[in-house]
């Protein structure tokens, strides 16, 4: 490939990668040697750019070319600013990955995986010009053995959790409403291996109605149903999802349609799609397993996860027609947050079926959006899942990276429950799958038995948690460590274990509190949030912790602005007998 220039600026590193890409894409490496390979180079790119020349005060360019030799293929960087040579920085401990975050050595781990990410990284620098070359050896198919990646079958969680992630870059491309849902309905198709789907939405002008917006195989006929009537008129008056094995069986089945068109409907999957404030906005149906089987409640759950994008994409045309008819920036960015604070839990007491915990959770923006995220939702009658995380950035990017973690968790939860550390690897896997941007996302995600107070969890490089007692006391959680989410390809993860007691709470948060500063540049630090749990008096609910937590670090800033996103999360187990108790406190009460 031709070499190609571009100024020696942060912007250059997006077109890099694209030219990486391409370049190895020419020479046939698969998905994983190229997504090491553009790993590789961005790191030396962003180094070159920020060390060679930002931080040197010095302007120029940097070029790249790509050469396919017959054994290897070779990416060359030239630049001309001050010398940058990744061999004089020392080999990076692998132990350091366990330590906290504050404890672990900085820089390193960029340099570490651009030489891993490559068979040779070679630098050479002399008048005026440094040089750097990656060397990617090319290994010779045999004729009598097929292309692993060719001939692989794509694993239905796999395609599915791809088209979450096509849905999310739709959202954050493209605009125009028509476009974006079309789009996101031929996602659907697709990834549930159906003949075809239907998008119904509410008709705004006669809201008794659902009018088709995207109708595969229908060309542009209009479909109008009335609410109640026919499966999507019924998916919408119950609000209920609706799973039909044989739809000529079920007398809620109108064939009109079949009749007039050709088409011959064997199977339904119908749901509705509400939006964050419980409006009723449409209804998405899909027809027609095309192996001729029935839709599994896998394809359930994955529908519902579909139907909050779609619902997001609905609010959020919304939200741009209100933009432009009033030029407002901010009213846009005001919407956004209720979109995101919308995806999380907020409404406590949490989960009131379960009497044995008792939840509260917090999250404040830095911005209007933010990257933080934390969620909690029952695997069985006996055990809940948890997580809390922090994206490596602020705004939109976080947010929609954050979007698409939860939602991977969540369906990684649901699809292995019974293994906390491979929920967490299958997360990390399909993030750096389908990273472009490469963000990464540090979490503690842990699997609570509401039986016994055992908790088995995984860490993924997040700050280490406390127990808080009944008596007051503290105890910091010595966490077993572990690297980001998005970070580093097929990483697994290892478990550890925490015990509850009854009336124990655990407190899980991110860096945004602990470097909370206030004027003088201090950070607000692990041993104040110690301080502030011992504070919180004896026996303390959820809620009386987060609200002691935030006084203490509010009044510690002291009106410094915020710099981070901050979220909290407390969990108070009560255990089987002290659920039974407080059952039965109540019930005398009353």
């Amino acid at each position: 490939m031709e070499a190609v220039t571009y100024p020696g600026t942060l912007d250059a590193l997006s077109p890099i990668r694209d030219y990486v890409r391409s370049a190895a894409q020419q020479a046939g490496l698969g998905s994983s040697v190229t997504y090491e390979l553009v790993l590789a180079v961005d790191e030396i790119a962003t180094n070159v750019i920020t060390h060679g020349y930002e931080e040197a005060g010095i302007e120029g360019d940097i070029s790249i070319s790509a050469e396919l030799e017959p054994a290897r293929l070779v990416i060359q960087l030239i630049d001309h600013g001050s010398p940058y040579d990744p061999g004089e920085h020392p080999e990076l401990d692998p132990s350091s990955f366990e330590q906290d975050l504050s404890d672990r050595p900085i820089g390193g781990l960029g340099i570490m995986l651009a030489r891993e990410g490559v068979d040779e990284l070679q630098y050479e620098s002399g008048d005026g010009r440094n040089t750097h070359r990656f060397v990617t050896r090319l290994t010779p198919a045999s004729p009598n053995v097929p292309d692993p990646v060719a001939t692989m079958t794509i694993t239905d969680e796999h395609r599915k959790l791809e088209t979450l992630l096509n849905i999310s870059r739709s959202l954050g491309a493209e605009v125009q409403l028509d476009r974006l849902l079309t789009l996101m309905v031929a996602e659907v198709t697709d990834a549930m291996e159906a003949e075809r789907s239907t998008l119904f939405l509410v008709d705004r002008a006669n809201p008794e109605q659902l009018v088709s917006r995207v109708a595969e195989g229908v060309g542009s006929r209009e479909i109008r149903v009335h609410i109640g009537n026919g499966i999507a008129g019924a998916t919408a008056a119950t609000r209920q999802t609706i799973n039909i094995p044989d739809a000529y069986n079920d007398a809620r089945f109108n064939p009109a349609f079949d009749k007039t068109s050709g088409f011959r409907t064997r199977s339904i999957l119908s749901l509705p799609i509400i939006e964050q404030g419980g409006r009723l906005v449409g209804v998405v149906q899909v027809l027609n397993k095309k192996s001729g089987g029935v839709f599994t409640s896998q394809d359930e759950q994955f529908l519902m996860a579909i139907c909050v994008h779609l619902g997001i994409a609905i609010e959020r045309a919304a939200m741009v027609e209100a933009y432009l008819q009033t030029q407002i920036v901010t009213k846009s960015l005001e919407l956004a947050r209720e979109i995101q604070m919308g995806l999380i839990p907020k409404d406590f007491p949490a989960l009131p079926e379960f009497p044995e915990i008792d939840i509260f959770a917090t999250m404040i923006p830095a911005l209007d959006v933010g990257g933080d995220l934390y969620d909690f939702f029952p695997l069985d009658r006996d055990r809940i899942c948890f997580i809390i995380g922090d994206v490596s950035d602020k705004g939109i990017p976080a947010a929609l990276f954050m979007a698409m973690t939860r939602t991977a968790f969540k369906m990684a939860a649901l699809a292995s429950p019974e293994s906390i550390e491979r929920i967490l690897s299958r997360v990390n896997q399909f993030l750096c799958e389908s990273n472009p941007q490469q963000m990464f996302v540090t979490a503690l995600a842990g699997i609570l038995d509401l039986r016994t107070g055992h908790i088995d969890y995984a860490d993924a490089g997040h700050e280490p948690p406390f127990i808080l007692r009944p008596d007051a006391s503290v105890v910091k959680v010595d966490k077993v460590g572990g690297i980001v989410l998005g970070f580093m390809p097929s990483h697994e993860y290892s478990s550890g274990t925490m015990q509850l007691e009854a009336g124990d709470t655990l407190v899980l948060y991110t860096d945004g509190v602990t470097e909370a500063m206030n004027p003088k540049h201090q950070l607000f630090g692990a041993d104040a949030i110690e301080t502030a749990l011992l504070g919180t008096g004896p026996e303390p609910d959820s809620q009386r912790v987060v609200n002691k937590l935030l006084e203490d670090m509010h009044a510690f800033v002291s009106g410094a602005q915020q710099s981070d996103d901050i979220t909290a999360l407390m969990i108070r187990f009560a255990g089987r007998a002290g659920a039974v108790a407080t059952a039965a406190a109540k019930a005398f009460q009353g």
